[in-house]
């Protein structure tokens, strides 16, 4: 296999820096990847850096991860081939950043008021990219409150626990329309196979969805069976990767959760026609 095209830093909720993912890519020889953070770039763009002062064959696709909320339901949405120069995108990506301080300000006051002590310039600090829960987990576990960072969610930080305090989300169009804007191409990444999938589909392409990810670790055979038919009836391109975070056991970034090649061509002929 060929490209990984989902593969997340220290920038946003993984756990291994630009450099270390750079490192693993290369020893699973492979081609492409992409380095696709939650709701910012920064760990590509320092990826990119990296790559332009050593000697290697590894090319980095500039991507990004959108967190959206829609008709009840959650998506991810994530932009390839993207410019990060665009302003519309830097927009989005810095109200995203001041929409995700608010809330992690919520959910420490609501620790503190369960006589919960944690500082919000410790957990800050741990965050290079975009701030979220698992940074917060990480300072409980530091603090005593819990015994790692699946402990500190069941505990403190589960959406039931949280209730109506949520993380920031935007709408799949707001997503959509801003990495077409950035002459990117928009991928509905690890689509659930529900009874809505198809009418899901069919929304997200009316609104401008290029490709559907039919590569993941998270998929048996039966889902990327079908993931692929309704890409061929809605004529959707694939992509896919490794979602790789670093705390998943058994995920790794390898030629096993990426695509092929004649995939990733097909992917970067449509970039060409934007």
């Amino acid at each position: 296999m060929f490209a990984d095209l989902h593969i997340h830093t220290t920038y946003s909720d993984g756990i291994y820096s630009p450099k270390e993912i750079i490192n693993k890519a290369i020893n699973a020889k492979l081609h492409k990847i992409a380095i696709t953070d939650h709701d910012n770039y920064f760990g590509s763009l320092e990826a990119q850096k990296i790559l332009d002062d050593i000697d290697s064959n590894l090319e980095l696709i500039p991507g990004v991860e959108f967190s959206c909320h829609d008709s009840g339901s959650e998506f991810h949405i994530i932009g390839l081939f993207i410019d990060f120069d665009n302003s519309n995108l830097s927009g989005l990506i810095s109200k995203m950043q001041d929409e995700r301080m608010r809330s992690i300000k919520k959910i420490i006051s609501h620790l503190q008021s369960k006589n919960i002590e944690i500082d919000l310039n410790k957990v800050t600090s741990r965050a290079k990219g975009s701030i979220g829960r698992p940074h917060i987990a990480l300072e409980l576990v530091e603090k005593g409150f819990a015994r790692n960072v699946n402990d500190a969610f069941d505990k403190y930080l589960s959406n039931n626990i949280l209730g109506k305090i949520k993380e920031p989300r935007m709408s799949t169009l707001e997503a959509i329309e801003v990495i077409r804007q950035s002459n990117g191409l928009p991928i509905w990444a690890h689509p659930k196979l529900s009874s809505d999938l198809s009418s899901n589909i069919k929304k997200l392409k009316n609104q401008g969805l290029i490709g559907v990810e039919i590569q993941s670790p998270r998929y048996g055979l039966n889902r990327q069976s079908e993931l692929i038919n309704i890409c061929k009836k809605y004529k959707l391109l694939y992509s896919g990767g490794s979602d790789f975070h670093g705390v998943h056991e058994g995920v790794e970034i390898s030629r096993n959760n990426a695509i092929n090649e004649e995939e990733y061509n097909t992917l970067l002929e449509a970039k060409k026609d934007l």
